[in-house]
């Protein structure tokens, strides 16, 4: 797969990811939140078997296993925070949190895998920041509230989530990776509604419509895919991907919830985009100082 066309992929997966922030607001008013995070990754994760068993890959190492499952509690935790902050703010702000996660990547390449950043990168993390401050802190919807701090501590948990997916999918088969860390947070998300809350299976037709187009697309075959676009998309570039979800998000929210969004949140949004731009530019930068180097 070439380098554009995975990128071509992976905007259609953010696209998806912004729809479900729409898709998933109404349900969570008739299910609680683990059980909605059981139902969606168990059909994923059946999904994804079935896409094994049909490619024929039923082989998996321990090392495969291993790196599926801890993928899989790391999404399980970032999306427990996410999936909360979701009850309790609005799709816009809860989906310009998440898109923000990025910003964290440094910070934890930094100080967890001790990777020197350069100033540019530094630059950008602390102008997405900002513009997360200007993008929660919107008057109109009420400043920070409970569901905006759950989100952002989930936002956190998903950087480290995506620097993991970066190192196994490069070892190892994305499809076996996305199967087991897809599984994982089903079975995990089922052990917790069981202990702390009282499922249940009594959705609207309605309902089951928009879990199943969150299993099937949103889950089983975005992140297949994703995982498989991680092996040839650098990661500066996913970064910047990756921030258009909210920009979807917010654009889904306003078509099918009618919510609404103001100019102080649009600049911030604004702020994030060219911040998670900055690292194309530190790597042209790196190339030109190499290029004056050879002469």
């Amino acid at each position: 797969m070439k380098k554009g066309k995975a990128e071509i992929i992976m905007v259609i997966i953010v696209a998806m990811w912004g729809l479900s922030f729409s898709l998933t607001k109404p349900i969570l008013k008739d299910i609680e939140i683990f059980n909605f995070m059981a139902f969606r990754f168990l059909i994923g994760g059946c999904v994804l078997s079935s896409i094994l068993f049909l490619s024929g890959k039923l082989k998996i190492t321990r090392e495969q296993l291993m790196g599926g499952a801890i993928t899989g509690v790391v999404l399980f935790l970032a999306f427990a925070f996410h999936t909360i902050g979701l009850k309790y703010t609005s799709v816009a702000k809860n989906a310009f949190i998440v898109g923000s996660s990025v910003v964290f990547v440094p910070f934890i390449a930094t100080y967890i895998r001790k990777q020197k950043q350069s100033t540019i990168i530094w630059v950008g993390t602390y102008m997405a920041i900002l513009g997360l401050a200007l993008v929660t802190l919107e008057g109109h919807q009420g400043g920070i509230n409970f569901g905006d701090l759950m989100t952002l501590i989930g936002s956190v948990i998903l950087a480290y989530y995506i620097i993991l997916v970066e190192e196994y999918v490069k070892k190892y088969d994305a499809i076996l990776i996305a199967v087991t860390q897809i599984s994982v947070v089903g079975l995990l998300s089922l052990l917790a509604s069981l202990i702390v809350e009282k499922p249940t299976i009594n959705l609207s037709l309605e309902a089951w419509k928009g879990m199943l187009f969150l299993s099937i697309i949103c889950t089983a075959l975005a992140y297949l895919l994703a995982n498989i676009c991680q092996k040839h998309v650098p990661a500066t570039s996913m970064a910047l991907i990756y921030t258009l979800e909210p920009v979807f998000a917010a654009l889904f929210g306003w078509v099918f919830l009618s919510e609404s969004i103001g100019l102080q949140a649009i600049i911030g949004a604004i702020v994030i985009v060219i911040s998670a731009g900055l690292p194309n530019i530190d790597i042209f930068i790196k190339k030109m100082e190499r290029h004056i180097q050879t002469e």
